[in-house]
């Protein structure tokens, strides 16, 4: 991560302008993965021990700036004092950046004088432990280096937690899912959200403004309770959806996105050999020669089952050289449950094949049973 630092020098005994363009160092409490090296001064200064001599007294050596929002510019001045009898010179020094000075070599401040640096920084990428640092050599034999140094924290906008994909594991059967969370500010102290959009009917989400004390608590600025529910009777398998907050902030428009997921099995339990996840309706098939095919069969039972025998009405493959086939085990005896038994198939002489957990088969298995609806299976194999 790199992030651009500007100073800018003005002297009460002169108008000379300095500019300083800085990328950080490699820094292990930065967060930075690449070295730089730093920047080597142009001169070197001279410190006489005979006569008057100079005092450099930096007012603030560290500015602790708080946090600061992803892509926000923001300024500080520091204050440089000459408080001894001879006058002060300062030399522009390494940095732990590559720099350039426009105008600016050495600065001499007569005694009692002032020099007032601005350091201007830009958070170009998130950073909990943001710090960055330029130095001036002084012909102060007492401190021949100072270092102005700005830390803090960079944040995005808004943070939505909990972070990455909301797994929801199973999904309850007769009724709703629940899942919360949260959306949050460090840098902003008001925003409003009010509106959601979710990529599936059966998923609903409000938004409820923090407490002051909730706000406390979590260390923010500003912030919304998310509380989310997701219907029954989804498809068989798994589950996905993809939730947008629509809010205001500055006077523009924002949005914040989180996805969940989940698995419902309904009233059903798929059986299978080894390579099936019942959990992820996953059916490993591993490496077959593509002119023999293969075959894999499965047992799904079916529970408090009122509407008739299961039929398939329609099989969707992606890619078509899958098939699929279910038919009901009229010998097999229960009370409240019935066994159908499942195959899932390649077509010999298929295309080489090769669908794994980045990039599975997909088969889309609809029923006219209101229990079951729709089974999603994924599939991994490899043909040669």
């Amino acid at each position: 991560m790199f992030n651009r630092l500007k100073m800018i020098q003005t002297s009460h005994t002169g108008s000379s302008v300095i500019v300083c363009i800085m990328g950080l160092l490699f820094l292990v409490s930065s967060g930075c993965e690449e070295k730089i090296e730093v920047a080597e001064p142009k001169k070197e200064i001279q410190i006489d021990l005979t006569g008057p001599q100079p005092k450099v007294v930096l007012e603030e050596p560290l500015y602790e700036f708080g946090n600061m929002e992803v892509g926000e510019t923001l300024r500080h001045d520091f204050v440089i004092h000459n408080d001894g009898e001879g006058t002060l010179t300062l030399v522009k020094d390494r940095s732990t950046c590559k720099c350039t000075m426009a105008d600016f070599e050495e600065r001499d401040v007569p005694p009692g004088e002032s020099t007032t640096i601005t350091l201007e920084w830009i958070g170009k990428a998130e950073d909990p432990n943001f710090s960055q640092a330029a130095y001036i050599k002084t012909n102060d034999n007492t401190a021949k280096e100072i270092a102005l140094t700005v830390a803090g924290r960079v944040d995005k906008t808004f943070e939505i937690t909990p972070a990455g994909i909301w797994n929801l594991g199973e999904l309850n059967r007769d009724k709703p899912t629940s899942f919360s969370g949260k959306i949050t500010s460090r840098v902003l102290d008001d925003f409003v959200f009010k509106d959601s959009e979710t990529s599936n009917p059966l998923v609903s989400v409000k938004v409820i403004p923090m407490t002051p004390e909730q706000l406390k608590e979590d260390d923010v600025k500003a912030g919304y309770l998310i509380q989310g529910e997701v219907q029954p009777n989804s498809s068989i398998g798994e589950f996905e959806a993809s939730v947008t907050l629509k809010g205001m902030a500055k006077g523009e428009e924002q949005s914040g996105f989180f996805s969940i997921n989940g698995f419902y099995s309904g009233p059903i339990q798929i059986v299978g050999p080894a390579g099936w996840k019942a959990t992820e309706m996953l059916l490993v098939m591993g490496r077959m020669e593509k002119e023999e095919g293969k075959t894999v069969n499965l047992s799904m039972f079916l529970r408090d089952n009122e509407n008739g025998p299961v039929e398939v009405l329609d099989v969707k493959a992606e890619p078509d050289f899958f098939t699929f086939e279910m038919t009901k085990d009229e010998n097999f005896k229960a009370e409240n449950r019935e066994r159908y038994k499942m195959k899932i198939s390649v077509k010999p002489d298929s295309p080489p094949l090769n669908f794994d957990r980045d990039n599975p088969a997909r088969l889309e298995v609809t029923t006219n049973n209101p229990l079951i609806g729709k089974m999603n299976f994924k599939i991994h194999i490899l043909s040669y």
